[in-house]
């Protein structure tokens, strides 16, 4: 991605109603250049899906170490979670990351159990966010 990718996505990430021309103004392109460029980076993955995020969920970080090998089931099972905020493959501690968004414990905790056919997991919970 270059420079001015970059900076088109800094500034969605910043202000994702923000106009065309707006944003135009502040990258030094036309409305329109804008929105072909977003439109460039929906259609190659760069831009996947816009979210809408509430306040009033908590966020948990989950480490998975997987017992099994059914990666692509388990992928599968993360997809179809809408509470599954982000989900990456790792190297290092555990498998799989993941940052999920719930309303509460008993969210999790129903979560959780569903996890437990493909491992074990490790959470933590954000206190509060310091920056995003």
């Amino acid at each position: 991605m270059d420079k001015m990718g970059r900076a088109i996505l800094a500034h969605l990430a910043r202000d994702a109603r923000i106009t065309w021309q707006e944003l135009g103004r502040q990258v030094h392109l036309t409305g329109q250049a804008v929105a072909v460029r977003v439109q460039q980076m929906m259609d190659n993955g760069t831009i996947r899906r816009f979210t809408v995020v509430r306040g009033d969920l908590r966020n948990y970080f989950i480490t998975v170490f997987m017992d099994t090998s059914r990666f692509d089931e388990f992928e599968s099972f993360l997809q179809a979670r809408e509470e599954v905020e982000r989900a990456s493959k790792v190297a290092g501690e555990g498998c799989y990351h993941l940052v999920l968004a719930c309303e509460d414990d008993a969210a999790l905790e129903i979560f959780t159990r569903d996890l437990l056919r493909y491992g074990r997991y490790k959470v933590s919970s954000e206190m509060r966010r310091v920056k995003g």
